[in-house]
């Protein structure tokens, strides 16, 4: 018996030292690929070289890696953070050709990195490359089910990358300068796509998440409302407004130039509470992006404003962490912020209230009940069970 557990043991280290073995190599390799491109100085060069170093590691390694390779890029270079979703938009329209022509593709459970950017570019390729409504619907319900157990949110996130990508290849010119001509056909294709609200619901963020990317950068012969940018939004049926609101976010900071206490007030002017709060609290993510993120001012910022801010400006700020944070550690700020000392009681729980619940959609049922636990009982609105 003896003699069985000592070659057991001897059996179990060397798996375990090859294991480690190989995880050092893999880590290695990946630190190898960054350097290549961190001695590169000029900025379109350096890009460049990110490009085609995850283009190589998706060919040759699989999706998997290339996602890894995404993380080692995020903690290694700030500059390559800031453009991360967009590099998650290549990804996908990468990862396309490989499933269109298919090519061995695996879905990993990291496609939410960078704000699931994945999705925006995997959906406007299959969109452009002629591809049908049931592809479209039939890849989404894959990834719902195939990540639903790491992640809750990969099918909502895939519908939206429809509407996203749906309004990215306007070819006919007579669209051109006319905003509701440009995203018509894109609205109603999910109204043909989707099969529930929620799913209708995401897929029109995606259109109009587009929408103001398309005008921001001057495309179709399309400009920013410098008076009023949330006028498209004011148009729209009452159904489609939340979705506007939310995702012209960007186009009101555009206009102020990023002055925060501008935009809350252009925000402002949104009549229903709903929709005005939901939207400043994308505001306040955004800040994050900006970097702006220093606990102390945020709160001041948020107890400044009007009234109906107050609360969903701390939540947002803590989501923004969420959002934008590093792959796989992005609950780590968002609970530091929390936490911080400085904020009230209530607005403890308006922070918590809002991201205990929403854990889930960037982590295992598993890793959340484990982090809502680590949270004081106080904060907890539930007994911190994610099914």
């Amino acid at each position: 018996m003896k003699v069985f557990l000592i070659a057991l043991i001897i059996v179990l280290i060397s798996v375990f030292s090859i294991t480690i073995f190989r995880q050092a190599k893999q880590t290695s390799s990946e630190k190898a690929k960054v350097e290549l491109c961190s001695n590169v100085l000029e900025k379109s060069k350096k890009q460049q070289c990110w490009d085609e170093i995850m283009s190589k590691t998706l060919e040759k390694e699989g999706l998997d890696k290339a996602f890894i390779l995404m993380d080692e890029l995020f903690h290694s270079d700030p500059e390559f953070a800031s453009n991360c979703h967009g590099f998650a938009h290549k990804l996908g329209e990468k990862a396309y050709m490989l499933y269109a022509n298919h090519k061995s593709f695996d879905l990993p459970n990291k496609t939410y990195y960078c704000g699931y950017g994945f999705y925006h570019g995997f959906m406007e390729k299959l969109l452009h490359n002629k591809g049908t409504l049931d592809e479209a619907r039939d890849f989404c319900k894959l990834a719902g089910e195939k990540l639903k157990a790491q992640n809750a949110d990969a099918e909502g996130a895939c519908y939206h990358g429809i509407g996203h990508g749906a309004v990215e290849d306007v070819t006919d010119p007579r669209l051109f300068g006319n905003p509701q001509g440009i995203i018509q056909p894109s609205l109603n294709l999910c109204e043909r796509v989707s099969d529930s609200s929620d799913h209708l619901f995401r897929c029109i963020t995606g259109v109009f998440n587009a929408l103001e990317i398309v005008t921001s950068e001057g495309r179709y012969n399309l400009s920013l409302n410098q008076k009023d940018p949330l006028w498209i939004c004011r148009t729209q049926p009452d159904k489609y407004k939340r979705a506007c609101y939310t995702q012209m976010v960007v186009a009101v900071m555009h206009v102020t130039f990023d002055d925060f206490v501008q935009s809350a007030q252009i925000l402002n002017t949104i009549p229903e509470d709903a929709w005005a709060t939901e939207s400043l609290s994308g505001l306040m993510m955004e800040s994050v992006r900006l970097g702006r993120t220093d606990f102390r001012k945020t709160a001041e910022f948020c107890r400044n404003i009007t009234d109906r801010f107050h609360f969903p400006c701390i939540s947002g700020f803590a989501e923004g962490f969420l959002k934008y944070g590093p792959p796989q550690t992005e609950y780590v700020k968002a609970l530091d912020f929390c936490l911080f000392e400085f904020l009230t009681d209530e607005e403890h729980k308006a922070c918590y209230g809002r991201i205990l619940p929403i854990l889930s959609n960037w982590y295992t049922h598993e890793k959340v009940s484990q982090i809502c636990l680590s949270v004081s009982e106080k904060y907890r609105s539930w007994d911190c069970k994610y099914n």
